[in-house]
C-alpha cells in the first residue's frame, strides 16, 4: 500500500512544480510587460584599447534622432532596430542589445582597430582598419599609428567611410590599381606590426607616386622613429626581402659605419644597399 501514496505524492509534488513555474513564469511576463525603461546602460568593452566611442557619444546618437527610449515599456523597445541602428556607425565593429528585469536597457559594443592613418598632401585624411574599413579622422582623439603622407591616390573620393573591399573589381582602371596598392599597404603595415623590432622602428610611410616601378607602383619610403635617415623601400614587392637586407646592413655595417653617417638607405636594388651620406654625419 506504501507504494501507491509514495507515487501519488511524486505526482503531486511534481505537478504542483509545473503549476509554480507556469505561474511564476506569467508572472514575469506580466511585469516584464508593465516595467518601463528606467535607463540606458552603454558598455564599451574595448574602451580601455582606443576610445573612439564613448557612453556619452553614443547616447548622443539617439538624442539627435529623437529617440527616447528611457519611460518606454520594456516590451515596446525592439532590441533588433536599435542594434541595427548602433551598427551603422563607422567605429562600431560589433554590438549586443538586450533588457534585463531592472528596467535597464543594456548596449554592449566594441570599435573597429585602425593600424593606419593618412594625412595626405591630396587631401585624405581618415583612418584604415585591420578589416579594410575606412575612418573620418576625429577631433577629440588621436591614435598613434604609423602615419601615410605623401601623395595617395584613393579608390574614393574624400570623405567617404565604409569598407575598402566594397570597391573591389570595379571596372576603372585607376580605382583598381589604387585599390590594389592600399591592400599591398594594408599587408605591409600587418607584416611590421608583426614583428616588435619594427613595429617600434616605423613611424611615417611617405607614398611618392613621381617615383614608381614598372608596374606603376608608386615609390614607399619609411621615416624610423629615431635618427635623420630615410628609407626608401620602393615599391612594396618583396618587403620581407628588404626589411631583412635593411636588418643585415643595421647588424654588420652601421656599428663600423656610424648610425649618423648616412641619411638616405635605399633597398631598392636587388642585393644592393645603396647608401646617400648626410650633409652633417655624427
Amino acid at each position: 500500500m506504501r507504494r501507491p501514496w509514495i507515487i501519488l505524492l511524486n505526482v503531486l509534488a511534481w505537478s504542483g512544480l509545473i503549476v509554480y513555474l507556469v505561474l511564476s513564469s506569467q508572472y514575469a511576463s506580466e511585469q516584464r510587460n508593465a516595467q518601463l525603461c528606467r535607463r540606458v546602460q552603454v558598455t564599451v568593452m574595448d574602451s580601455a584599447e582606443r576610445q573612439f566611442i564613448t557612453p556619452a557619444m553614443v547616447h548622443g546618437w539617439f538624442a539627435s534622432e529623437q529617440w527616447k527610449l528611457v519611460g518606454q515599456e520594456l516590451d515596446q523597445i525592439n532590441t533588433m532596430k536599435v542594434k541595427q541602428f548602433i551598427d551603422r556607425r563607422g567605429y562600431v565593429l560589433s554590438s549586443r542589445v538586450y533588457t534585463s528585469m531592472d528596467g535597464v536597457l543594456h548596449i554592449e559594443l566594441s570599435q573597429r582597430c585602425p593600424i593606419l592613418r593618412f594625412n595626405t598632401a591630396n587631401g585624405y585624411n581618415f583612418y584604415l582598419t585591420e578589416d579594410h574599413y575606412i575612418l573620418p579622422a576625429q577631433r577629440h582623439f588621436v591614435l598613434y599609428l604609423p602615419l601615410v603622407t605623401g601623395v595617395v591616390e584613393c579608390p574614393f573620393e574624400r570623405g567617404f567611410v565604409g569598407s575598402l573591399d566594397s570597391l573591389a573589381g570595379m571596372d576603372e582602371k585607376k580605382v583598381e590599381k589604387s585599390y590594389r596598392f592600399l591592400v599591398k599597404l594594408i599587408n605591409f603595415v600587418k607584416f611590421v606590426d608583426s614583428d616588435d623590432f619594427w613595429k617600434s622602428f616605423v613611424v611615417q610611410i611617405h607614398v611618392d607616386p613621381m617615383m614608381s616601378d614598372p608596374d606603376g607602383d608608386p615609390d614607399v619610403s619609411l621615416v624610423p622613429r629615431a635618427g635623420n635617415q630615410v628609407i626608401v623601400l620602393g615599391s612594396l614587392e618583396d618587403y620581407p626581402e628588404k626589411l631583412e637586407k635593411l636588418m643585415r646592413f643595421y647588424r654588420h655595417a652601421m656599428p663600423y659605419e656610424g648610425w649618423g653617417r648616412y641619411r638616405i638607405i635605399n633597398l631598392k636594388y636587388q642585393g644592393q644597399v645603396v647608401c646617400t651620406e648626410s650633409d652633417d654625419p655624427q
